[in-house]
């Protein structure tokens, strides 16, 4: 499960690290749409990530709807993990931790099993006003100490997710954890190995130079390619915050409390600070608080633009993803495509064609309105151009012999 938004050294070093310890295992990444989990348009397109994590050693890349990337961790993981369980292939995990994995079984225990301890803790937390995730982590920290310093670390966060996911459903995957090397995700100091954050804050300061430093050589290429075809997109991008500050002005309250994941109240608080905001950041210093952290804000503008309703967050929520999308794939892939034709429990598309029920018709519409957003976010006067995206090749030998596992 990743974003590479872009694929930077640690995630390299992520992907070679599993391959030395699973040497005779394929590779599969599910990879986030074109809005992240954050709440931002990704900085390239899901076709470019994918092709970066080819060369990355990847071996065959799924698409993770934005119904679930443009989200908080655990409905991103969750949906992510029943996608690799889906595809019938996968018999072991690999994720990215700063912490140990005791803590992160010590932590699953409590979420999973919810005594009332925690309950109790939980919603004193809640009350004093604290956001869900910053609530979470105090209780636990007053269950177990340690717990609370594990989960500021934002990849622990995800790691926590995909365990409790794997858990809840008992489902037959051993989870692999790499040491996280280099800055935070969303640290922007730059050094050695900077997060994908310090890449994208210096692309936009115009150091690009740095920028690209920061990168593997052939994920350097991708976005220098990308920049030039103009398709390299950020929230400072004037044309966001014109289309974000309209939206927001344009929809009425009721309108815009139906809205994924907004809460009473906040529909007001967005109008008002729209109204007198120059730019985006204006928008989410005014709006930002405790109870209501920055990706919260960030996830909420997002659903807004792209019409998400909250009925059907909640049904996706509960439903979960209803079709395997493919991004690309080496020789290596193809071979894990072809077994999933007998083993895979969804359909599995590898074009924008029509699913055949309702619900699965309304992950596809969601997704098809995000990548026309992106598109115009780029200035693409093609907007529909990523319906003629066809899966990616990448040529590659076979692995020697066979594995039935998949990392």
């Amino acid at each position: 499960m990743a974003e590479y938004n872009p694929l930077h050294k640690g995630h390299l070093h992520h992907i070679s690290a599993t391959r030395q310890m699973m040497p005779r295992s394929p590779i599969i990444v599910v990879l986030s749409s074109c809005f992240v989990q954050r709440g931002e348009p990704s900085f390239l397109d899901p076709w470019s990530r994918a092709e970066a994590a080819l060369e990355a050693g990847a071996d065959l890349v799924l698409h993770l709807p934005v119904a679930f990337s443009c989200h908080q961790a655990q409905v991103f993981a969750s949906a992510a993990v029943d996608i690799l369980a889906a595809a019938g292939v996968v018999t072991h995990l690999s994720f990215g931790m700063e912490g140990h994995k005791e803590l992160l079984k010590k932590a699953g225990s409590i979420l999973i099993q919810e005594p009332p301890s925690f309950k109790m803790r939980l919603r004193r937390w809640l009350d004093q006003g604290f956001s869900f995730v910053e609530a979470r982590s105090r209780a636990l920290e007053e269950i177990e100490p340690g717990l609370g310093a594990f989960l500021k670390g934002s990849n622990n966060i995800l790691a926590l997710a995909y365990h409790m996911r794997i858990a809840q459903r008992k489902l037959p995957i051993e989870t692999i954890s790499v040491k996280r090397i280099g800055a935070a995700y969303n640290q922007r100091d730059f050094d050695q190995i900077p997060s994908a954050t310090a890449v994208r804050t210096l692309w936009e300061a115009g150091d690009r130079e740095r920028a690209l430093r920061g990168l593997p050589p052939f994920s350097a290429r991708i976005l220098e390619r990308e920049d030039r075809r103009g398709r390299v997109v950020t929230t400072s991008n004037p044309r966001w915050w014109d289309l974000l500050r309209w939206r927001i002005l344009s929809t009425p309250e009721d309108q815009m409390i139906s809205s994924a994941e907004m809460a009473e109240g906040l529909e007001n608080g967005l109008k008002r600070a729209a109204r007198g905001a120059e730019s985006y950041q204006d928008l989410l210093e005014s709006t930002v608080s405790r109870r209501y952290p920055r990706s919260r804000i960030q996830r909420l503008c997002c659903h807004l633009m792209l019409s998400h309703q909250h009925w059907f967050n909640r049904a996706c929520q509960r439903l979960g993803p209803s079709w395997i999308g493919v991004l690309a794939t080496n020789d290596i892939g193809k071979v894990l495509l072809r077994r999933m034709r007998s083993t895979a429990e969804l359909p599995v598309l590898s074009r924008f064609t029509s699913p055949p029920d309702g619900y699965s018709r309304g992950i596809l519409a969601l997704e098809e309105r995000a990548l026309t957003l992106w598109e115009i976010l780029a200035g693409n006067p093609k907007v529909d151009s990523f319906r003629r995206r066809r899966i990616m090749m990448s040529p590659s030998n076979p692995l020697e012999g066979s594995s039935p596992e998949v990392a």
